[in-house]
């Protein structure tokens, strides 16, 4: 074979040689791609928690005090021959009067307010009745509106109430004592749908007004009475009160607390701490010890010189004599520490007489 033969036959090789490789490269990059992946995102949630609490029209609470039965016996002439119903001694205005129409109304119950809850979510509701101005100094507060025909002492009873018609909650107010009443209002997660916008992602937003269910809510009422076998005299000046609502989420686990945590001392006047052992998980079962700061080696709990308990009632009450020692104690206020049987630990101040 002459040497432009071989030179012809090395080209043909060499070319189809190219012509493979070329091939290989190309079915190498067939089949090959990437990817990336989106979360759509976590639990769909609810609307942000919003409750409206009650405006209170002036005058809501405001009460009159008749413990000897002015009203009734000048047929309330002092108030325009208003309507005034119930003989407990103490009304509330629960109905304005209409010019030329119907008479003002007054009864034993203040008009009721009320809560709804419009979430998804459970509420708890809170309603605290307290003391905001002393009275003449001849009036004790009553735990009852029913006082015995012996009983001859100038008592007043205030209490809140959801007013139910059976197992109704009440809590009475102390010259040192809260009343306080908490009602969990559950929400109705089924108003709500499922949603996507491009401003709020995926979330439940509110169904049309017509596809709606009823919404749950709670009311309270002021209720009273006064101890109409006593002898009241001709001026007598009445504690005024102060009424405060309140709500948060409801949660299935709580630790123990005390909502009133500062008090003001008076001379031989025993003072009632309301408290709450919690629930679910965090919940304790008693109170293990209250520590006065300046005897840190003594638990009054366990003393009643100096503690009365209510278990039941879930209440403990510094006696006179503790009051009397704080108050002859120097400095301005002293503490009490409360332990529970979990170890939470609640400080309570107690302030001097203003």
């Amino acid at each position: 074979m002459n040497a432009k033969r071989i030179k012809k036959l090395l080209t043909v090789v060499l070319t189809t040689s190219m012509v493979v490789g070329c091939t290989v490269t190309a079915f190498a990059d067939e089949g090959v791609g990437e990817g990336s992946g989106t979360y759509e995102g976590g639990e769909m949630k609810y609307p942000t928690l919003s409750v409206t609490l009650p405006t209170i029209p002036s005058g809501t609470y405001d009460y009159i005090a008749d413990p000897n039965g002015l009203i009734a016996a000048t047929s309330a002439a002092r108030y325009d021959e208003a309507t005034f119903t119930g003989s407990s001694g103490i009304f509330f205005l629960t109905e304005d009067a209409v010019e030329g129409g119907a008479k003002a109304k007054y009864t034993n119950k203040s008009k009721a307010q009320s809560v709804e809850n419009n979430n998804a979510q459970d509420i708890d509701v809170t309603i605290k009745l307290e003391q905001k101005t002393a009275g003449s100094e001849i009036i004790k507060y009553a735990d009852s509106a029913t006082f015995e025909a012996t009983d001859k002492e100038n008592k007043l009873y205030l209490a809140v109430t959801d007013d139910a018609q059976t197992d109704a909650k009440v809590a009475a107010l102390g010259a040192n004592t809260v009343a306080t009443l908490t009602t969990t209002v559950e929400g109705v997660p089924d108003n709500y749908v499922e949603n996507w916008d491009e401003d709020d992602g995926y979330s439940y937003i509110l169904k049309g007004a017509d596809d709606l269910e009823d919404w749950n809510s709670c009311s309270y009422i002021l209720t009273g009475a006064l101890n109409t076998n006593a002898t009241w005299g001709d001026a007598v000046t009445f504690p005024e009160i102060k009424v405060t609502w309140s709500f948060k989420e409801h949660t299935d686990n709580a630790a123990p607390s005390i909502a009133t945590t500062s008090y003001t001392m008076a001379a031989d006047t025993p003072i009632t701490v309301q408290y709450a052992l919690g629930v679910g998980d965090l919940a304790a079962e008693s109170i293990k010890s209250v520590i006065w700061d300046a005897y840190p080696t003594n638990n009054l709990y366990t003393n009643t010189t100096y503690i009365t308990k209510d278990v039941d009632a879930k209440t403990f009450t510094l006696t006179a004599t503790s009051i009397n020692n704080m108050i002859a104690r120097d400095g301005n206020s002293q503490t009490l520490k409360v332990t529970f049987d979990d170890d939470t630990v609640v400080t309570l101040t107690f302030n001097d007489p203003q």
